[in-house]
């Protein structure tokens, strides 16, 4: 049925439950998946030396442990799970790539923000699902 997944992961609660359930399809399918990271764009200028490598830095390192829990997932299942990362808006840059690669399918967490704060300001899950051109599912925790 599908055929190229994508996931977005953060290591957050949702996402965690969204990598487990992506690994599962692909293993079921026998589909290809990626995981996916957006790193929020980092400000140009600082007020203090230093502070945007350090940004960088946290950011990349953020980056190399979620790469590990990943390949504990790809281990766990015996699959390939490549771990793509770009910079950007979450919602935007992951509709971007899934297009680009031509995926049938992103799966994506849902956040733990509250009801209220999802209908004020909307989340990354509501809009991907929104604005994507191909199936969404979105994994509650």
């Amino acid at each position: 049925m599908f055929k190229k997944i994508l996931v977005g992961y953060d290591g957050s609660k949702g996402g965690k439950a969204a990598l487990q359930r992506a690994a599962v399809l692909a293993k079921g399918f026998n589909a290809d998946l990626c995981a996916f990271w957006v790193r929020e764009l980092l400000p140009r200028h600082s007020d203090l030396p230093g502070e945007y490598e350090e940004e960088a830095e946290a950011a990349d390192e953020y980056f190399k442990a979620r790469q590990r829990e990943v390949q504990e997932v790809a281990t766990q299942y015996g699959i390939n799970l490549p771990c793509e990362t770009r910079r950007g808006h979450a919602a935007k840059t992951i509709l971007r790539f899934a297009d680009e690669g031509g995926y049938d399918l992103i799966v994506i967490g849902h956040s733990d923000h509250s009801e209220l704060w999802g209908r004020l300001l909307g989340d990354t899950a509501d809009r991907i699902s929104d604005h994507a051109h191909c199936s969404v599912l979105i994994v509650k925790s």
